[in-house]
């Protein structure tokens, strides 16, 4: 088969769909040697898999609709079989079935279930192109139980769950390896930090959930607030400014540390040293930097909604996303009790065993060669 990625996510700064997209595909390269593989972008994009005989790389210049009019017709004129769509459900929506097969890749509904807290232009788009896009796609992919049952509510009329596999995210290389104290000790000076502190990573965006991070923290005692800094890793999304203001108007400044994007090697190391993570998102269709907490054995925090329970189990604390009182009293009990986060650990270690992008990518293939 000939087989396409849309890949103008998987560089740079990536988020969580560029994550999975840049994993699974390089899961899959590095196995796949009967298929052929298109791999589209509208960058000057260096060529990792230019020694693989069966990767093709095909740029397409432009952005917007007429971007994925002209990669749709590049893969015609290319005879693509099959399209994995992970970025866009524009071409999904629009694509003539007997000419191209489409295998969707949904990640969550976030622009249904929680549009005020997604970016404008991405709730649009997506509103207007899913319901196409699902009922035209031949297979469909969710990262979770809990996206593929979103769905399957959402459009009952199309027996959705016929077609949907769920293939969830592993975790990536670099969270998986543990480093020397002594390079913990180097990464944390070189961004300026003191070696106690809690963190938390991801996109500077309402569904976060940062500011009612910022609420907790200011609520737990003076003590902890004056060992343990909170350390936040992630780029600027959409309504970012009101996280800054939330600092100043709660008087944090000086105790809050804001990285901005890191890569994902000195990222790993910070988050081997940190004492606890935090993850009270409203919303997730996975949540991988829990996991990835984890395999660092990194006692998490996170929110019982949505697809974390489904990952998390019983090997992190939970709180109520609503209520800073509870995510503090979590915070507390995180940083006064060794015995419950020793628990935690173990815990999580168990539970990271369930997850590998390996796994991921032979359950897509499989899927498309039925």
């Amino acid at each position: 088969m000939r087989i396409a990625f849309d890949i103008r996510g998987i560089e740079g700064d990536r988020g969580g769909k560029g994550i999975w997209t840049a994993n699974v595909l390089k899961s899959i390269l590095n196995n796949d040697r009967e298929n052929e593989y298109y791999l589209f972008t509208n960058k000057d994009w260096e060529n990792k898999y230019r020694h693989l005989p069966n990767v093709f790389v095909v740029r397409i210049w432009g952005k917007g609709p007429y971007w994925h009019w002209r990669f749709y017709m590049s893969m015609i004129k290319n005879k693509v079989d099959v399209l994995i769509a992970t970025e866009s459900y524009i071409v999904p929506y629009i694509h003539n079935v007997e000419k191209l097969k489409v295998a969707l890749v949904v990640h969550d509904l976030v622009a249904f279930k929680s549009p005020a807290k997604h970016q404008k232009r991405a709730t649009f788009i997506e509103k207007l192109t899913l319901k196409g896009a699902v009922k035209k796609s031949k297979w469909i992919f969710t990262v979770s139980e809990y996206t593929k049952k979103d769905l399957v509510e959402k459009y009952p009329k199309f027996r959705l769950s016929e077609k949907i596999t769920v293939v969830y995210a592993g975790i990536r290389d670099a969270f998986l390896r543990k480093v020397d104290p002594n390079r913990i000790i180097e990464v944390q000076r070189r961004y300026n930090l003191d070696p106690d502190y809690m963190m938390m990573a991801g996109t500077l965006e309402p569904r976060k959930n940062i500011t009612g991070a910022l609420e907790a923290y200011s609520l737990i005692s003076p003590f902890n607030q004056q060992r343990y800094r909170f350390v936040i890793a992630g780029k600027k999304g959409w309504y970012y400014k009101k996280i800054f203001q939330k600092v100043k108007d709660l008087k944090l400044v000086g105790r809050v540390k804001f990285l901005e994007y890191i890569p994902d090697e000195d990222l790993a190391v910070l988050m081997q040293g940190a004492r606890i993570f935090l993850f009270p998102s409203f919303y997730e269709g996975f949540g991988l930097p829990i996991l990835e907490a984890m395999a660092n054995g990194v006692p998490v925090l996170a929110s019982r909604v949505s697809s974390i329970p489904e990952l998390g189990v019983d090997a992190i604390h939970y709180a109520d996303p609503h209520e800073p009182v509870d995510i503090a009293d979590g915070i507390t009990q995180l940083l006064d009790n060794e015995e419950y986060c020793k628990s935690l650990r173990e815990k999580g270690f168990q539970q990271i065993k369930k997850y590998s992008w390996g796994r991921t990518a032979n359950l897509i293939l499989e899927a498309i060669k039925s």
